[in-house]
């Protein structure tokens, strides 16, 4: 079992975009987390999109 979650990745989007304004694409995600499963990394991308749509904030692709 990997020590991330989807959690990690939305956390990790989230202080991207605070600290840059850019919202990490799928290459750097898959970078950063490259020990965890392709599903947990999308669904973090999931509930970032679903936050920022809420705020208006960037959506990732």
């Amino acid at each position: 079992m990997s020590r991330w979650s989807h959690w990690h990745v939305y956390e990790y989007m989230r202080q991207r975009y605070i600290h840059t304004g850019l919202v990490p694409d799928r290459q750097e995600l898959l970078a950063e987390f490259a020990d965890i499963e392709l599903a947990l990394i999308e669904e973090g991308v999931k509930e970032f999109n679903l936050v920022m749509s809420i705020g208006g904030g960037a959506i990732a692709k």
